[in-house]
């Protein structure tokens, strides 16, 4: 099909930026070590399953795009999005495991995204495909040690940083900083193997769903690109409640 292939992001990348296991050194009178401190982390934001509504904000310079949409996940591995603002409307997302796929209703066609694609920018965001098709769950990706501790808006947060442990995956090195209080990652800067900065993150909101707490408001921006940023809100929240199998499926994506 010839088409520009236009942009989506799962936007769950919100728990992609918070899931890591690791191990590391100790930090002083609590006595938590990477490990200790991401496993509240995961207490925090690993879920078995999330839906919510989201609304997007693609600013570059001075121009700001907005996209809204409803989305379903389950685990790592499955996702479904479906685009609601005028422009993108019944436009839809599907992930399954390493496969990502794009329906486009005014085209009545369906688009695998793959290769090149990946690292594509999606509907003029700060946010790529590869992105979306990081794993949740960095445990087995990435060797986590502790660099210290920060303040980031105010808040006291330790310091973590992580180093990809093969050569297939996104972004060779991160540096993550995590709230002390509240265990959600407040900040984050991912690299290339070469040192690059290449993307930064930061939580702007959380909500507090139970005893936990989950970043709901997320800035994402291109280190490599000037005046840009995309900031996802997320309300509605829903975590661990059942979702019916069916939705992760080319028959719901084409419905």
């Amino acid at each position: 099909m010839s088409m520009k292939i236009r942009s989506y992001r799962i936007l769950w990348l919100l728990a992609c930026i918070a899931c890591f296991t690791a191990s590391g050194t100790a930090l002083g009178a609590q006595g938590l070590d990477a490990s200790g401190i991401l496993a509240r982390v995961d207490a925090n934001q690993v879920y078995a399953s999330i839906y919510y509504e989201g609304e997007m904000e693609i600013m570059s310079g001075s121009r700001t795009k907005t996209k809204t949409m409803k989305a379903w996940s389950s685990g790592s591995g499955k996702a479904f999005i479906e685009f609601s603002n005028p422009e993108d409307r019944g436009v839809r997302m599907l992930k399954l495991d390493k496969n990502l796929w794009m329906y486009f209703p005014s085209e009545r066609d369906t688009v695998k995204i793959s290769g090149a694609l990946l690292r594509q920018g999606m509907m003029g965001s700060d946010f790529s495909y590869e992105d979306a098709m990081e794993p949740n769950d960095l445990k087995n990706l990435y060797t986590a040690s502790v660099a210290g501790r920060e303040a980031v808006e105010g808040r006291d947060c330790y310091v973590l940083e992580l180093v990809a442990k093969s050569k297939d995956v996104a972004y060779a090195k991160r540096k993550i900083w995590i709230d002390a209080e509240r265990f959600i990652v407040a900040r984050s800067e991912l690299y290339a193997r070469s040192g690059m900065l290449l993307k930064i993150s930061r939580t702007l909101g959380y909500t507090q769903i139970g005893a936990r707490y989950f970043p709901s408001v997320v800035e994402f921006s291109d280190a490599l690109k000037k005046n840009s940023r995309t900031v996802m809100s997320m309300t509605s929240l829903k975590l661990d409640a059942p979702i019916d199998e069916s939705r992760f499926s080319l028959q719901a994506l084409t419905k």
